[in-house]
């Protein structure tokens, strides 16, 4: 499936966004094709609303580039600051399906797994993350350091949706947080090399829902995939 517009609300859109590409630009490739750009070309104000990063405009969450799926956007500012108040409150929730493997083929730098079998029991990961390898380019989950990114402690509620994936619901995200709590689980995405997973050419993690309050109107809104 190609980047397309699932929802168009008076100051929200939801697009879904195909795996390979970009959620927004890094400033120094503001011309590279990126969700963004691609969803700005039909309504381009979403440009004109940002938050600290400019060239991100009204995009709410982003999606790693493998990771396929749903990603909000505002269309105003008014909305772009409103929504960004709900996700600090933990008030959007998004829930992925993950096809994963168990068994990751790393394990440095992975502290003792504390919690359930997800595949078993279903739990909720609860965890501090620390940058880790050369350029932080990877993150650990900890448990045991409260320094990490400033006391804030990041959750995913993990439950078996089939044999071999997962459905993972989160709020407020971290870089990388469904990859690395289900690599720390022992069940590595399905793709995902960087965290232990088997090589694919079909990444597995796909971004599936999103609920939100539709800032213009108050009324709760879930887009689905």
């Amino acid at each position: 499936m190609t980047t397309k517009l699932l929802f168009e609300g008076p100051d929200t859109l939801v697009y879904w966004k195909e795996s390979g590409i970009p959620t927004v630009p890094l400033k120094t490739t503001i011309d590279g094709r990126t969700l963004l750009s691609i969803a700005a070309a039909y309504y381009p104000e979403i440009r004109c609303c940002h938050g600290d990063n400019e060239w991100e405009g009204g995009v709410i969450h982003r999606l790693d580039n493998m990771t396929k799926g749903l990603v909000l956007i505002a269309r105003t500012q008014k909305a772009y600051d409103a929504l960004m108040q709900q996700q600090k409150k933990d008030m959007i929730q998004k829930e992925y399906i993950a096809v994963v493997a168990k068994g990751r083929s790393i394990d440095e730098g992975f502290e003792a797994y504390p919690y359930l079998d997800p595949f078993e029991n279903g739990t909720l990961i609860t965890s501090y993350f620390r940058s880790f390898g050369p350029g932080g380019r990877s993150v650990r989950p900890v448990v045991s350091n409260k320094r990490n990114i400033a006391g804030r402690v990041y959750t995913t509620m993990v439950e078996k949706e089939s044999e071999n994936s997962l459905r993972c619901t989160i709020t407020r995200g971290f870089r990388h947080q469904i990859r690395a709590h289900l690599a720390w689980a022992g069940y590595p995405i399905k793709g995902d090399v960087q965290y232990g997973g088997e090589p694919s050419s079909d990444f597995g993690l796909e971004a599936v829902s999103i609920s939100y309050i539709e800032p213009c109107s108050g009324r709760k809104l879930t887009i689905t995939a």
